[in-house]
């Protein structure tokens, strides 16, 4: 065994010595010697283009790896492309002058970075100038596949006159065409909460007045209009997921004063959080505390409202039956089963209207699958959490009491379940009246389902 160590030992000696011994350059600690020459690269571009370059590479001592061309809007690189380089020679290609918002003229620093296998590098900067384009014209094309084209104004400014007909709320995306002889087409769409480019999500845009009407874009600030901001109260609802919502600390009583809807008259208006005055006086109807207030659009306009607590998140129902009650399942809905009804999505479960401290309350109208109720007549299949997510819910051994229609009509299974009993259905065109009272804790609450008389 001794002489087998001592055999090994003798063999790696010699290994070492061998490569210590090597002067030749395929040793992987050996740097190589990358050159870049007859560089091609334009002084100036435009945002936007497909910026074209090339150059001779060559390293007289190892084999190149890879030539990268890098371009970086100040300290920031913002575009890359990389070349395989397999032997010495001319290398060609194009790098990305990406369109940024508010991003005015000015120089970039394109850098050609030559690597060999022993990653040597050998590096040079150039500097671009770049433009933004100046199209002879935007086009903005709708939703329903309309095209008007918005011409230039001013620099970056394109304005076009919609046609008559047209509706108060538009959706669209704006599409540049491909500007000089290494542009590229751009579209501008909605993402995270603003105009961006590269995207062909819908951009929103709210008339005052009847068409025909102007809209404008702006290619450095990607300001748009028209884009009319609602109101309540006075403040402006932010436009969160295309629709308008606002946070806001509320008082039972309270007049609702909304500004800029375009169709408020056919918004459906929960009669649990809000009612009309005989004036037409929206007044809100729950208990004092934080709101949140979202005008949802769509085939069905209402104003959805959810509980928050101090802090502004929505609020969740406590162990004394303080907070808030969410509903998930189908057979429920607001404002109507077309398009209403939750589903088992977390985050989007209807929120119970605290009517009285701890009492929580919905009223629906029986309606079929297809109608515009908020409870369906002939199946139901929904239940009561916590919070609008998954997590702490409510068990039929939560129920201390259970009245009105339950359990001769309407079921509750052990899990929570809400159903129908076996042959049984709801009255279409009847108020049914769901009320939880947890005065007595969350874990001994109260449930009753009514027919309105």
């Amino acid at each position: 065994m001794k002489i087998i160590r001592f055999t090994i030992y003798s063999l790696f000696a010699v290994i070492l010595f061998l490569v210590a011994c090597n002067s030749e350059s395929d040793f992987p600690g050996q740097p190589g010697d990358p050159q870049i020459s007859s560089k091609q690269v334009p002084s100036s571009a435009f945002f936007g283009d497909s910026i074209p370059f090339s150059a001779m590479v060559s390293d007289s001592k190892v084999p190149l790896s890879t030539l990268k061309a890098q371009l970086y809007y100040g300290e920031d690189k913002v575009s890359e492309t990389v070349i395989r380089t397999k032997s010495d020679g001319n290398y060609q290609g194009k790098i990305y002058a990406p369109f940024f918002k508010n991003i005015p003229d000015g120089s970039a620093t394109l850098k050609l970075v030559l690597q060999d296998i022993h990653f040597t590098i050998k590096e040079e900067s150039f500097t671009v100038a770049l433009q933004r384009p100046q199209y002879e014209f935007i086009t903005f094309v709708s939703e329903t596949g309309d095209h008007l084209n918005l011409m230039r104004i001013n620099n970056n400014m394109y304005k076009g006159t919609l046609p008559e007909n047209m509706p108060r709320m538009l959706k669209g995306v704006f599409e540049a065409p491909k500007y000089g002889s290494n542009g590229n087409p751009i579209t501008f769409g909605w993402q995270d909460g603003s105009i961006k480019e590269g995207t062909s999500s819908l951009i929103t845009f709210i008339s005052i007045t009847d068409s025909p009407y102007d809209i404008t874009f702006n290619s450095l600030t990607y300001e748009r209009s028209p884009f009319t901001v609602y109101k309540l109260n006075g403040k402006n609802m932010n436009f969160v997921d295309n629709n308008f919502q606002i946070d806001i600390d509320l008082k039972k009583g309270d007049e609702l004063v909304f500004e800029n809807i375009i169709n408020l008259n056919n918004y459906w208006i929960d009669p649990d959080f809000l009612t009309f005055t005989t004036d037409n006086k929206i007044k809100f109807a729950a208990i004092d505390g934080k709101y949140r207030v979202i005008a949802n659009e769509g085939a069905n306009p209402y104003f959805r409202i959810q509980t928050l607590d101090s802090s502004g998140n929505k609020a969740t129902l406590k162990d004394d039956g303080s907070g808030a009650i969410w509903i998930a399942g189908w057979g429920i809905a607001k404002p109507g089963m077309t398009t209403g009804q939750p589903g088992w999505s977390p985050g989007n479960m209807l929120c119970m209207t605290p009517v009285a401290p701890k009492i929580y309350k919905m009223t629906a109208v029986a309606s079929s699958e297809k109608g515009l109720g908020q409870i369906r007549s002939d199946w139901l299949g929904f239940k009561f959490f916590f919070q609008d997510n998954w997590g702490g819910e409510f068990n039929k051994a939560k129920y201390a009491d259970m009245s009105g229609i339950i359990p001769t009509i309407i079921s509750i299974s052990d899990s929570g379940d809400l159903g129908l009993a076996p042959g049984q259905s709801l009255k279409d065109g009847t108020t049914y009246v769901i009320t939880i009272d947890c005065t007595n804790g969350s874990n001994n609450a109260k449930i009753s389902i009514i027919e309105k008389p």
